[in-house]
């Protein structure tokens, strides 16, 4: 709105005169006029903005129903269904996989530390001992020494002696010194001479 659009409603410099007010009002009337205009045309600009959002949200959301309509529930369901079994299946093994790992590396312990315990008992060779032991009798300690071993150990060294080092000191033999022949000089020499040896002076 321009001052000859106001002039035309009847808004002059004399009626403003007549009224008490000064010509200037009538430019800023047109400021303030220019100003809400101005501000109608950014808020008309952001809802045709938002508009044209709204509008592509709406087209995108049609062609997601869309898709959606061509999909098959069913088979969605039962593809579902098999990835979540093939997951508890996957999950179920992973677990007996480590529990196996847990065990056999316990069951490891328990043969390394069983066969020291044996060494200690002074068995000759563990491998030929531990068949003879009912494993499932025996418990390891806290404090690494078996239990219900030595009960298993005391009749083996009993009936199969040969598999444990003797206790008793090997005999010493010895030689040299002055000690006489067991066997008479005459008899060794008798014997030599039969057998037709030389004789040793």
């Amino acid at each position: 709105m321009n001052k000859k659009d106001l002039e035309k409603l009847g808004f002059t410099a004399e009626t403003l005169e007549k009224a008490g007010l000064k010509p200037e009002v009538l430019d800023e009337i047109i400021v303030l006029h220019g100003k809400d205009i101005e501000k109608h045309k950014s808020e008309l600009v952001t809802a045709g903005e938002k508009l044209a959002t709204v509008q592509g949200q709406l087209e995108k959301a049609n062609e997601a129903i869309d898709s959606f309509k061509k999909l098959d529930p069913e088979g969605i369901q039962k593809a579902a269904a098999d990835w979540e079994s093939k997951a508890k299946e996957w999950e179920e093994k992973a677990t007996q996989a480590a529990k196996d790992a847990d065990e056999k590396i316990a069951s490891m312990k328990f043969d390394a530390a069983l066969a020291d315990a044996l060494k200690d008992a002074k068995v000759k060779d563990p491998a030929d001992v531990i068949p003879h032991l009912k494993k499932d009798m025996l418990k390891l300690g806290d404090d690494g020494k078996f239990i219900g071993l030595s009960e298993q150990i005391e009749p083996l060294k009993t009936a199969k002696d040969y598999l444990f080092e003797s206790e008793e000191p090997d005999p010493k033999i010895v030689t040299g010194g002055k000690s006489k022949n067991v066997i008479g000089d005459a008899s060794v020499i008798a014997a030599r001479q039969a057998a037709g040896l030389p004789v040793e002076k």
